[in-house]
């Protein structure tokens, strides 16, 4: 949902039955800032070079973070500075055909007079432009839930009602993320790194990656997602991706209720029409509220398990089975009563 703001910033992936055995679905919210250039890019490519990946089938979690740090590389090369280029040139026409409905002097126009306009065909957009990433992979064949994080968006499960975050929001207050900064030689203002940002991982963002004698994971903006494991178990009920707009507004376990209830409520409900609901009730009514809170963009996933009705199936063939062989079992008992009563009257016969 784009909200009150003046552009979708946000992207977001939604890709099943990956993979050469079709076993692998993945996931992601990219929750974009200084615009959706790099978030775009990032939905486009994230899931092809996780699945080419060389360690997909044997180590899940290093391609992930192997992907992660990937993207940085790719959107360096030629064809994909053109690509995002295309993209800064959309973001543009945009931009100037909502400015035509704009009033004179209305706070639009004049905040972007005062604010430097993104030339679309400068080649380091990504310098100044990123996203975070927060990604769940599935891998249907081993039963393993992976969850892959880089910034400030979330991932919460639902296990039998309750809330459980299996990410961490990357913020600069972090003492982790202050140490790494620090030694990048960073600096944090306001809650912000370099005054800037007020995240401390993602794509893009790459005058924060500067540092020649630094790996990628050790630079003061990383792309190096934290990354947890899970078995998938019959007691998981779903999972929420949402970008940061989401989580000011719903606490961890007031977003699992709310989805929770209307699964309940409605077993057939499309899962669309939850996400829907859930955006209208936290958006801000008013766009000059004091917080900010529900004026920004905000995305989310819900990927619910139908595992309670494939255990009903389950069950119900198995009584099936058991049914067919009791029958079975009579059948023989009967036959071979009438074949002993046969025997018997015929030694009477020779008598």
């Amino acid at each position: 949902m784009q909200g009150w703001r003046k552009r979708q910033e946000d992207a977001h992936v939604s890709a099943v039955s990956q993979g050469d055995k079709k076993n692998i679905d993945v996931f992601g919210v990219f929750d974009g800032h200084g615009g959706k250039e790099i978030s775009k890019f990032v939905s486009n490519h994230f899931t092809q070079e996780l699945i080419i990946n060389k360690n997909l089938p044997t180590d899940m979690s290093l391609a992930l973070k192997e992907t992660f740090i990937k993207m940085d590389e790719i959107m360096q090369t030629s064809e994909s500075i053109e690509e995002i280029k295309k993209y800064a040139r959309q973001s543009k026409e945009e931009d100037d055909e909502q400015a035509k409905n704009e009033p004179a002097n209305s706070q639009m126009q004049l905040f972007s007079q005062l604010i430097a306009q993104k030339d679309p065909e400068s080649n380091d957009i990504s310098m100044r432009t990123g996203c975070t990433a927060c990604v769940m992979s599935i891998d249907e064949e081993s039963k393993k839930l992976y969850f892959a994080n880089a910034g400030d968006s979330r991932v919460v499960m639902c296990r039998n009602g309750l809330a459980e975050a299996q990410s961490e929001d990357h913020k600069p207050e972090m003492e982790s993320e202050k140490t790494r900064i620090y030694k990048a030689d960073g600096w944090i203002s306001d809650g912000r790194v370099k005054g800037n940002l007020n995240l401390t991982r993602g794509f893009g963002d790459l005058e924060y990656k500067q540092n020649k004698n630094l790996k990628p994971e050790e630079q003061m903006i990383t792309a190096n997602p934290d990354i947890k494991v899970i078995d998938f178990t019959n007691d998981i009920d779903f999972v929420i991706i949402g970008c940061d707009g989401i989580w000011d507004c719903l606490k961890n376990q007031e977003a699992c209720d709310f989805v929770s209830k209307r699964l309940k409520d409605n077993p057939d409900i499309k899962i669309s029409k939850i996400v829907e609901e859930m955006m209208d009730e936290i958006v801000a009514k008013d766009l000059y509220n004091e917080t900010g809170v529900g004026c920004d963009n905000m995305t989310c996933i819900v990927i619910v398990f139908k595992k309670g009705k494939q255990e009903e199936k389950k069950e119900e063939k198995t009584e099936e089975k058991k049914e067919e062989k009791t029958e079975e079992k009579k059948e023989e008992k009967t036959e071979g009563k009438d074949e002993k009563e046969k025997e018997e009257k015929e030694k009477e016969k020779d008598k």
